[in-house]
């Protein structure tokens, strides 16, 4: 006990300090991965969030001059048409002026003049003409092409299949003047017809209509010049520049000009060029996207450097439009990014480790301070629990010297009762042979013959002596027995009784060995049949006790003591193992007998004893009775532990 106090005490003095320590250590410890795994975790987010935003930012570039060609394309087609439509209104002006102002001319002459004053109008860097044709496909005016004036074209088909003055004639039949598309030979190459845009004006006069035109490609040709020069011009950032190829590999448009018209199949700016290229074609085709490259012009720089791309394009030009971001760039801004990081995250970890010094000093000195008070505390309820075992103590002296005095009664009770016969048996013998003897008549037989039976008598009143003597015995220690003679030890000390009262005791016995208390087990079973024995006396119908001891689950023994005295109260069961509690009269209880039979069974023999109302039919009549159930391990020392 003493080093169990000395050990708890440590433990009140130590305890709080290391479980601190410990507590503090594993904080920091926690909180530091959990700053460092933050960390990581930041720097992984900052990386993915750098690379997001430079992917979105070249995204938004290409979007952008994407957009803006093709604001450019339709600004410019625009102009176009109200170019070539002002050409032909100039032209319908002059020739309905010429009209009415020579009226005083023949028809001939009329459209001489108007065919001599359109003949020379150029426009669009002289690309631009005008020509005249009469409804019916007449050609009236064509400068260019002056072999085709006069000829008939009404069955002239253009490459899709078009008639196309008929076509034409279709068309201002319910609109005096329109915008039309359709194909038709340079006069540098008359092996492939072009795409035209022109705008038509019914000359109403002579049922005419004059147009002009624009092949397409030349347009286009100058728009795509223009704007390709604009890009290589353009800048955003410190480097970043646009890059644009056609479907071909041919720089359009580049940072340094020198490439601009060289194919990017001549310039080594890459590995698996092919590759690279099909991809930012099929990447063009499909809306646009990212493409990841080794690059070997970086501006200012020698060797291949990781880049990433985003292109786009104007697929019915075959253009790629593209720009990205070299990945040491990014690196270069990312570890700045990190140092700084990296040093918020330093700076946080000093105050945590601070803060923690802090708050460990201060519960430390909180918890000596709380050390104290509970050692204070422990050695006052020590002392308190040192008195309450002394008074308690004191009581179970008295109920066990109470038990005894109780259990000493029974006994005397027990030994007149088995004396009583023998005694009298003897008192007769002695009586007869005195009676043989004052009568002068001497037998030697019979007198011999009753001494044997005086000697049998004695022996028996001392077997009876030796039982009793034995259950008395102080000795505690476990040893074997035959739990069958040990039950019939503890019968043959109560049977006189039993006999007496007019009990029947019904056994149903097994023999089992056991290591055990003998005499513990003895002082149980006695209490329970004197018990049974109080509850039936004064019954007038036939008495029973019944006693039955079986293996129960292999390494126990099961006791089961029932009477039909008919029971206990059930308001009171549930308190008759309580000390003190009696339902007998005053002068034949004490309250102490179950009380003992419990604190035997559970403290010395490790079992455990249970009561409760049993019904029950016994040859052929219905009873009702008191049933107590033992089970103790049959192998138990007396320190009351299981052996194995």
């Amino acid at each position: 006990m003493q080093k169990n106090e000395k050990d708890i005490l440590n433990i009140i003095k130590y305890l709080p300090v290391v479980l601190i320590l410990l507590v503090s250590s594993f904080l920091t410890f926690f909180l530091f991965n959990e700053n460092q795994t933050r960390f990581e975790e930041e720097n992984k987010k900052l990386e993915d969030k750098y690379i997001k935003l430079n992917k979105e930012l070249i995204q938004f570039q290409v979007t952008k001059i994407k957009n803006n060609i093709l604001f450019e394309k339709e600004k410019n087609l625009e102009n176009l048409k109200i170019e070539l439509k002002n050409q032909v209104t100039n032209a319908y002006n002059i020739a309905m002026s010429i009209y009415k102002n020579n009226s005083d001319k023949s028809k001939d002459e009329i459209i001489k003049l108007i065919k001599d004053a359109l003949r020379e109008i150029r426009f669009n860097e002289n690309r631009g003409y005008l020509f005249v044709y009469e409804r019916d496909g007449i050609n009236i005016l064509h400068p260019i092409k002056p072999n085709l004036e006069n000829k008939n074209l009404w069955k002239y088909q253009d490459t899709k299949g078009t008639y196309l003055l008929q076509e034409m004639d279709r068309i201002l039949i319910n609109q005096k003047e329109t915008y039309y598309s359709w194909y038709w030979t340079k006069p540098n190459d008359i092996s492939t017809e072009y795409e035209k845009l022109g705008f038509f004006k019914v000359f109403e006069p002579f049922d005419w209509f004059i147009g002009t035109g624009e092949y397409v490609v030349d347009f286009e040709a100058q728009l795509k010049e223009k704007l390709a020069e604009e890009i290589s011009d353009f800048r955003y950032k410190e480097d970043g520049y646009i890059f644009m190829l056609d479907h071909s590999g041919k720089y359009l448009s580049y940072h340094d000009k020198n490439i601009i018209g060289k194919s990017v199949y001549d310039l080594n700016m890459a590995n698996n060029v092919q590759k690279i290229q099909n991809r930012m074609i099929q990447l063009a085709k499909d809306g646009g996207g990212f493409i990841s490259y080794g690059h070997k012009d970086k501006p200012k720089e020698i060797g291949e450097i990781s880049k990433i791309s985003f292109i786009d394009g104007i697929n019915d030009w075959k253009w790629l439009i593209g720009t990205g971001f070299y990945m040491d760039d990014f690196y270069e801004q990312l570890n700045f990014k990190k140092e700084l990081l990296t040093k918020q995250n330093n700076d946080s970890l000093k105050i945590l480790i601070f803060a923690i010094s802090i708050f460990t000093i201060i519960f430390l000195i909180i918890s000596v301070y709380l050390s104290k008070v509970l050692e204070n505390k422990f050695l006052a309820y020590k002392q308190s629990i040192k008195d309450q075992i002394n008074d308690s103590i004191k009581k179970d002296n008295m109920l066990a010297q109470q038990s005894k005095l109780a259990a000493l009664g029974e006994m005397l009770g027990n030994i007149t009762h088995q004396w009583k016969q023998p005694l009298s048996a003897i008192s007769v013998i002695v009586t007869g042979i005195r009676v043989q003897r004052d009568l002068g008549e001497t037998d030697l037989k019979f007198e011999n013959e009753s001494l044997e039976k005086i000697t049998k008598h004695i022996k028996y009143l001392s077997h009876t002596i030796d039982d009793f003597r034995d259950f008395f015995k102080a000795d505690k220690s476990a040893n074997e027995f035959d739990s069958l003679v040990t039950i019939n030890k503890s019968i043959e000390l109560v049977e006189a009784q039993l006999k007496a009262k007019d009990i029947t005791l019904i056994k149903d016995i097994d023999s089992i060995r056991m290591y055990s208390l003998e005499n513990e087990i003895i002082q149980v079973l006695l209490n329970l049949f004197n018990n049974s024995r109080d509850e039936l006396e004064n019954k007038e119908f036939e008495k029973f006790i019944f006693i039955s001891s079986k293996i129960f689950e292999k390494d126990f023994i099961k006791i089961v003591i029932r009477d039909n005295a008919g029971g206990i109260n059930e308001d009171y069961i549930d308190k008759v193992f309580e000390p003190y509690f009696t339902t007998k009269p005053k002068n034949k209880g004490t309250g102490i007998g179950l009380f003992m039979c419990e604190e035997i069974v559970k403290k010395h023999l490790a079992g455990t004893i249970e009561v409760s109302n049993k019904e029950f039919i016994f040859d052929d009549i219905e009873y009702k009775g008191a049933e107590f159930i033992i089970i103790i391990p049959l192998r138990v020392n007396k320190t009351k532990e299981i052996l194995s």
